[in-house]
């Protein structure tokens, strides 16, 4: 009750001031003294008073009965104006549970304050929102390294061209010694294995004369036996006998001539089987010369080819390895492109949960004052269908010390 006397109390003090004003609107010479007035009534009508003041006209002048009019509008939005401030304020308020009503009984409020507020969904999707764009804000900074592209590798020097004239050489010159000494061995073969044709005519002939003598010394022989059988004289038999050691003398002669004749011929047979032998030597010599000589070509070859095998295998090892940087490549590339993807994707899931949750905050209702003022009342919750609705009364005047409120305490 006390309320209701103090609001009708203001209502008619705004009443009264602008009757005064509309009295006191025909005399100029009294308009500041009635601004000063209205002033300490309340700050806001002296304002526009002030300004009405400032933008009328003299007295007198042809535009008097304009100002008049203009002012007389003024001063109506003013009282309209003050009456509409000091107005009990009633809002009426359905929310889905009671706790979301954030003013009290007697609370002082502002324009702009929340009245009733959904705040522990409203933190919840906060926080939601938040840790989300934390996600989209790590993704975006997180750099996925681009693979690098692989050189082109340098390819292997060619082999020289393979070259044996060295090797061809030596075999055409152990070819031609070994023809040579088969073809000297072939002419002095059968050369060589027969006597010596002048040892043999000379033992040949040391032998006759070995046997001529040998008769000789025969027939003598016979002769002095003849002799001694006929008992011929002594003298004639020592004659003979003198000339059988004569022929005997020569017979020796002759015996020590073949055996010379003989002994040259064995020497000369030795030579030549030594001729032979070493001329067989030589065919074999220029034989394994021939044999060396093919074997270091074959080795060359050889080497050649263990040459042009490690080059193909270091060839094909360059290859591979090549082909699998190429391929380690293609993979990185494809793992890039993935991960572009993945994060992209992952972006887009954010951005549409990030736009699910400005949704459901923007769905979330939230009551703010209108005005500036005081919580007078807050009629108990009706529950109805799992929502609750309640009327609060904003007004703009305090309440007094000594009185007490009318207000009810909201209960669920």
């Amino acid at each position: 009750m006390k309320e209701f006397n103090i609001n009708n109390s203001v209502t008619y003090l705004c009443i009264g001031i602008a009757g005064l004003i509309f009295i006191t609107k025909y005399y100029p010479q009294n308009q500041t003294a009635v601004a000063d007035n209205k002033a300490l009534a309340s700050p806001r009508a002296s304002d526009q008073g002030k300004a009405v003041i400032k933008n009328a006209p003299e007295p007198g002048t042809e535009d008097d009965s304009e100002a008049v009019a203009s002012l007389r509008a003024s001063v109506d939005d003013s009282a309209i104006s003050i009456l509409q401030q000091n107005r009990p304020l009633r809002m009426s308020i359905s929310v889905d549970n009671p706790s979301f009503l954030k003013v009290k009984l007697n609370q002082e409020i502002k324009k702009g304050d929340v009245i009733s507020d959904n705040s522990t969904e409203r933190d919840r999707l906060d926080k939601q929102k938040k840790s989300v764009k934390l996600q989209i804000d790590n993704l975006k900074s997180k750099v996925i390294p681009e693979p690098f592209k692989p050189t082109q590798a340098l390819g292997l020097k060619p082999l020289p061209p393979a070259i044996f004239s060295e090797e061809s050489a030596a075999i055409a010159q152990s070819k031609m010694k070994l023809s040579q000494a088969q073809a000297l061995l072939e002419a002095r073969t059968q050369l060589l294995q027969t006597d010596n044709p002048e040892r043999r005519a000379e033992s040949e002939n040391a032998e006759a004369g070995f046997q001529i003598a040998s008769q000789k010394v025969s027939e003598q022989e016979q002769m002095i036996q003849s002799m001694r059988d006929m008992k011929l004289s002594t003298e004639i038999l020592q004659h003979e006998e003198a000339k059988l050691k004569q022929l005997r003398s020569e017979m020796d002669q002759a015996n020590s001539a073949l055996d010379q004749s003989k002994a040259k011929l064995n020497a000369s047979a030795i030579n030549q089987q030594q001729e032979l032998q070493q001329l067989q030597v030589n065919v074999r010599l220029a034989q394994s010369d021939l044999e060396v000589a093919e074997s270091r070509l074959i080795a060359a070859q050889n080497r050649r080819q263990l040459t042009e095998y490690d080059a193909n295998l270091n060839e094909a090892r360059r290859q591979q390895q090549e082909n699998q940087t190429q391929q380690e490549y293609s993979r990185q590339q494809q793992q890039y492109a993935q991960s572009v993807r993945d994060r992209d994707y992952q972006l887009a899931q954010l951005a549409i949960s990030l736009t699910n949750i400005e949704d459901k905050l923007a769905l979330i209702p939230m009551l703010r004052s209108p005005r500036n003022g005081y919580i007078r009342r807050i009629k108990p919750w009706v529950g109805k269908d799992g929502k609750y609705t309640t009327t609060i009364t904003i007004s703009a005047a305090a309440s007094s010390k000594n009185g007490g409120s009318t207000g009810t305490v909201p209960s669920p």
